[in-house]
This record gives C-alpha cells, structure tokens and sequence, in this order.
C-alpha cells in the first residue's frame, strides 16, 4: 500500500516520481482550495485569473522549494531573483489574500515533501472556512448606505433624526455638512451620514420615517457593496 510517510523528507533521494509525487500533491491540494473559495465566496463575479492564479502558486512555490533543496547559495540566488520581480496587482479584499498565502503553504509543505503537514493543514484551513461561512462573522450582504438630506434653518430636529436612524442602523457616523446660507439658492444645511443596516432591505422604510418629519426635505438614500472599513 502506497505510504505517504516513505516519501515525506526524503530530501536526499529526491527523483522523478518523488518531484512529479509532490507536484500533483500541490494541485489536488490546491483545488481543493479553489473548491472551498468557490462554495464559500459571497461575489457575484469570481475572477478567472485570480482562480487560476491559485492553482499556479502552489505549483510555482512547489518547483522553487524543490530546487532550493538543502542549498543555502541557491536558496539566496532564487529568492534575490524573485525580488527583482515587481507585483503590481492588488487584492482589495484581505480573504482573497488568506487564499493566495494558503495556496503558497501548500506549495512550501509540498515542496519540501511534507505531505503530511500539507494534507492536515489544507484540510484544516477549509473547514474552517466552512465553518465562518455558518457564523456571524460572514455577512451574506455588505451594503453600505450614504444618507443625504437638507434640514431647515432654524430646525432642532436633528437629534430626533439621528435616533430614528439608530433605530434602523446597526452602526451610523456623520461623514459631513454644509450650510447654505440666506443669499444662496438652497437654504439651511445639508447633513451626509454613513450607515450600515440591521437589516439590509429597510432602506425605503428609513426613509418613509424621515419623510414624516416636518423640517427635513431633499432625502437622498443609496446603497453599495462594499470592503470600506468598518463604522464606529
């Protein structure tokens, strides 16, 4: 029976079949990442080429491990040519990241033939993953709501607006105001608060409560999908 820990560090027989053994390892290993990011991912869109790009790393990171071997001098020489190399592409959302950096472990654990780290360690990652996924923590929408309206000079209304804001905001901050003053065509001042919902489809009700205020007037409510930083 094939046995996984013959193969694990045995840096010093290394040949073909150990390096094709440890390469395929890498792409099993690495689709199976693909697979839980595809099941657990909340975009719409999913990149082809940031897909691809997993699958790639961990082969990429395989190959390099597997030629650095036990060599210090190679080691220096592969990593100072990697360092010229400029990556201008960025990754707005930090569990993409997690994904690139798992992909890059397996390639290292795979490229020193510790397949058995690699195996326990991919496995583990996914499942907690999954298990994000049934949590608090992973929100199934990130709308990000920017609240625009007018209230006239002379109004004290605000204090009642922003409770009846809190009570349908999970978190609120005032973003800005200007004030227009009697000579200009608009009067009073404009107020432009950031929200984020306890529920993300009561954006029509929010604003059917502040329409029955008698002094505030221009009520502009949009929301987006967002990866802004978090409101306090």
């Amino acid at each position: 029976m094939f046995d996984l820990s013959n193969l694990s560090n045995s840096a010093q027989q290394t040949s073909l079949a150990l390096i094709a053994f440890a390469s395929l390892m890498s792409l099993g290993l690495s689709l199976l990442l693909v697979f839980t990011y595809e099941k657990t991912s909340r975009e719409v869109v999913r990149p082809d080429h940031y897909i691809q790009s997993l699958l790639l790393f961990a082969i990429v990171t395989t190959t390099i491990m597997q030629s650095i071997g036990d060599s210090l001098a190679r080691s220096f020489g592969i990593f100072g040519a990697l360092a010229i190399i400029r990556f201008r592409s960025r990754i707005s959302n930090p569990r993409d990241v997690a994904f690139v950096f798992a992909t890059m472990a397996v390639g290292i654990a795979c490229g020193v033939h510790s397949f058995i780290n690699g195996i326990i360690g991919t496995v583990l990652f996914c499942l907690v993953v999954f298990l994000l996924r049934l949590t608090p923590f992973s929100q199934k929408q990130n709308l990000i709501g920017t609240l625009r309206f007018d209230i006239t000079e002379g109004s004290n209304e605000l204090t009642t607006i922003q409770a009846l804001i809190k009570q349908f905001a999970r978190s609120y901050s005032l973003k800005g105001y200007r004030v227009f003053f009697a000579n200009e065509k608009r009067q009073g001042t404009e107020y432009e608060y950031t929200i984020k919902l306890k529920d993300e489809m009561q954006g029509i009700a929010l604003a059917e409560a502040l329409k029955k205020l008698n002094d505030i007037k221009e009520i502009r409510l949009s929301f987006n999908d967002t990866y802004e930083s978090p409101i306090n």
